[in-house]
């Protein structure tokens, strides 16, 4: 506790003398609590931006009788910019006194940190406007000029950037080392004064300067003169380390079409970075559409039904959040069950005999409490499943005929396809069936009229025990199992008609999706040893979506790695097991190709399973399987599920290296697939020509991908996210050349913005 201080004074009589002793009233640090909060130092200042504002943060706490507080902790919160304070919680001293430095963020404008003390409602607010900078890098653009033979002016811009790219002053002035060549006024407006050659232009501002040449054309000359080789490309080349300071393509045909890829290979999936590209001396594209079909036009038939990704996306959520306290209790518990059972192999559970009744907790909306216990008869048992109908099903839903044959694709498909990619999932109620749950309380997640439908799920939370402590699961049915869709054909269910051909369509490939999800989280859970590392989930979804696709391969007796097109609707089989398995992972991959610049394979966070997230991720897996050595594609599936580890980390184990170069790679591939001959084998996808299976091969019908086109000197800006790719298509004349140029808020590229060029025709 702080000493208490007082000047004490007294009385003495010595000698006709007379003294006192008192006290003059005067007090040292408070110990009682923090009561008011009051700033010291200015509350609105302005500094350079990434600069340490001058006198720093300084508050006083006091009590409620104006004394200072000593060690009270004040904490400063930086609550606008990107700046931070150092500390972040700071101690008042003798004086009732809290400092922090505060160093400002690096964009210009307002800042703010915000300054509380416990048990004050009291906020300071303490703000300060980023200023530039001085001058550290000059931004010129364009990074090369050209006068073509039949221009005779250009302009030239020129910014002052401080160290974190900024607009500073003072403006650049201009210069030109070869003023018989080009002159210039102050506006960087150049005018050619001859031709044939070339020279530098000199932007100054204080002590910094840059240049850029320019060069002045004469007739007949390329526009590539002094800037780069020109590259006739094949048709089909893909070349990989294009030069964002000038590429050159040389036109060697009418109508050649090129595209320019740039791609963000960032660590970051959430990163973005803008790019401006151009491209002087392109020509006008020959053909409006970057597509080569197939001259068949096959278009399978649409069904009715959309599946309502954003629910299984909650549904995950909710796991992930729930799940993670329980586990270790479950663990206890699944051991000693399974010790139990090595002990007295007889000791199995018994399984239901069909009629039997079974109450089972529908509630998806809760992890393991507010139980909704529906009850269904047992109505078919088949070697690996127990099919189980709701008793309070609308009328006119499936036979126990029709049940049983579900139950028997599931023993005869889907089971032994998810179990060879995959692994066997638990059995933790020891019968060992997969209970296949039919009921209404699927349908009643639907509401009235919308777009998409809950087709079923699976849900964690039945792998854990009921009683288990700590973190008890009273919801858990116990027992591996999934909730399926129930036909419906008057919309008794929220005035929703389901029909039996409808939901039969889409069981089968509803279950190999959630069988996935059963198998990875069962695993996870009692076989691999994750601890509480859940699959994030663009991949546990990624790895769903291919579920769904090795139960088409099987299901249509075709083979991976055949590019498969539009030729497959002829083939009855081969439509019914696309329509049941394979047509979602098309139409999230569809979402995905209109929006390739600002969406990868790999969620912005763990949480992020976007459609446009999972139909690259699937199209992405295929990818990566399809270029691995033969007959190691089972190892890939089964390594991505039986791992201690997670999202990237897992995908580079699983490959056996970081996955950035061959996402490049696949990046590049979705534009130049099947879209020209000659393709080096690098960039195909050789399990699906989608540019025609996409479209059933009619020309009629583009390919759904987002391109763009360059206009000859127009600067395109592009913004890319971390794993984005863009397609810039453009061509050349024949026999002349093209200059291409890519830069970044007029600098250089970042060695994370990788280019290619490739030529399609």
């Amino acid at each position: 506790m702080p000493l208490r201080h007082s000047i004490q004074w007294c009385s003495l009589v010595v000698v006709g003398f007379v003294a006192a002793c008192g006290s003059d009233g005067a007090t040292g640090p408070s110990s009682n609590p923090p009561a008011r909060l009051d700033a010291v130092t200015d509350l609105s200042r302005s500094a350079p931006v990434g600069s340490v504002v001058p006198g720093g943060i300084v508050v006083k706490v006091s009590d409620a009788s104006g004394r200072a507080v000593q060690n009270a902790a004040v904490a400063f919160a930086v609550t606008l910019g990107n700046g931070s304070t150092n500390p972040r919680l700071a101690t008042t001293d003798s004086k009732g006194q809290a400092t922090a430095a505060w160093t400002l963020g690096t964009i210009l404008g307002p800042n703010e940190v915000t300054a509380t003390v416990s048990g004050v409602a009291t906020q300071i607010k303490f703000q300060a406007s980023g200023t530039p900078g001085t001058v550290s890098a000059i931004a010129i653009s364009p990074p090369t000029g050209r006068l073509l033979p039949n221009v005779d002016t250009l302009r030239v811009t020129a910014q002052s950037l401080d160290a974190f790219g900024n607009v500073t002053s003072p403006t650049p002035t201009f210069q030109v080392r070869d003023p018989s060549l080009l002159s210039i006024d102050a506006a960087g407006l150049m005018r050619a004064l001859r031709r044939g050659s070339g020279t530098y232009v000199v932007a100054t501002a204080g002590a910094k300067s840059d240049s850029v040449l320019v060069t002045v054309l004469a007739p007949g000359q390329s526009i590539c003169t002094a800037a780069a080789n020109p590259v006739d490309l094949a048709v089909g080349q893909v070349i990989t380390d294009a030069s964002g300071q000038g590429f050159c393509v040389h036109g060697s045909a009418a109508n050649a079409e090129y595209a320019l890829v740039p791609y963000y290979n960032s660590g970051v999936p959430s990163a973005t970075t803008q790019i401006e590209v151009r491209g002087q001396g392109v020509a006008p594209l020959g053909l409006p559409i970057a597509s080569l079909l197939p001259s068949h036009s096959l278009q399978p038939a649409v069904p009715t039904l959309v599946p309502d990704d954003a629910f299984e996306s909650r549904l995950r959520d909710r796991e992930r959040a729930e799940a993670g306290p329980k586990l270790e209790s479950a663990r206890s518990w699944f051991r000693a069950r399974r010790d139990i059972i090595a002990a007295n192999p007889a000791a199995t559970a018994a399984v239901p005999a069909v009629g039997d009744l079974l109450k089972l907790n529908a509630n998806a909306s809760s992890f393991c409490d507010n139980a909704d216990f529906r009850t269904g008869r047992v109505v078919a048992i088949t070697d690996k499943a127990i099919v189980v109908a709701d008793t309070a099903n609308p009328a006119g839903g499936f036979t126990d005929a029709e049940y049983r044959s579900i139950g028997v694709t599931f023993d005869t498909l889907v089971d032994p396809v998810d179990r060879a990619a995959f692994g066997a999932p638990t059995d933790i109620d020891n019968n060992g069936h997969v209970i296949m749950f039919f009921t209404r309380a699927v349908n009643e997640l639907t509401s009235a009229g919308s777009g998409s439908v809950v087709l079923g799920f699976f849900y964690q939370r039945d792998l854990f025990p009921r009683t288990a402590s700590p973190g008890p699961c009273p919801g858990s049915n116990v027992g591996e199992m999934f909730y399926l869709l129930v036909p419906d054909s008057t919309g008794v269910v929220n005035d929703n008609k389901r029909t039996k051909s409808q939901v039969i369509t889409f069981t089968n490939g509803t279950v190999a999706h959630e069988y996935q999800h059963l198998i990875n989280a069962s695993r996870r859970m009692y076989v691999n040893g994750a601890g509480t590392n859940f699959e994030e989930k663009w991949l546990d979804e990624g790895l769903a979506h291919t579920a769904e696709e090795l139960n088409f391969w099987r299901a249509s007796g075709r083979s991976p790695r055949s590019n498969l097109d539009a030729s497959i609707f002829n083939d009855p089989k081969a439509t019914a097991a696309y329509t049941t398995f394979e047509v979602n992972n098309f139409r999230r991959y569809q979402t995905y190709l209109a929006r390739t610049e600002s969406q990868s394979p790999v969620g912005f966070d763990a949480n992020d399973d976007d459609l446009q997230t999972r139909g690259a991720i699937w199209n992405f897996l295929r990818f990566a399987a399809d270029h691995l050595p033969a007959g190691s594609e089972s190892a890939f599936w089964f390594n991505l599920v039986n791992s201690k580890t997670s999202g990237i980390t897992n995908l580079t184990s699983a490959l056996g290296t970081a996955p950035n170069s061959l996402m490049r790679d696949w990046a590049i591939s979705v534009f130049i697939d099947d879209n020209a001959a000659g393709v080096d084998p690098r960039f195909q996808e050789s399990s699906w020509n989608l540019r025609s299976a996409l479209t059933g091969g009619g020309t009629s019908t583009p390919f759904p991908l987002a391109t763009r086109s360059l206009t000859d000197g127009v600067a395109n800006i592009v913004q890319l996210t971390g794993g984005g790719v863009s397609f810039l298509r453009f061509s050349v004349a024949s026999g002349q050349d093209a200059l291409l140029t890519v830069t970044s808020s007029g600098q250089l590229l970042p060695s994370t913005v990788q280019l290619a060029v490739v030529r399609v025709r």
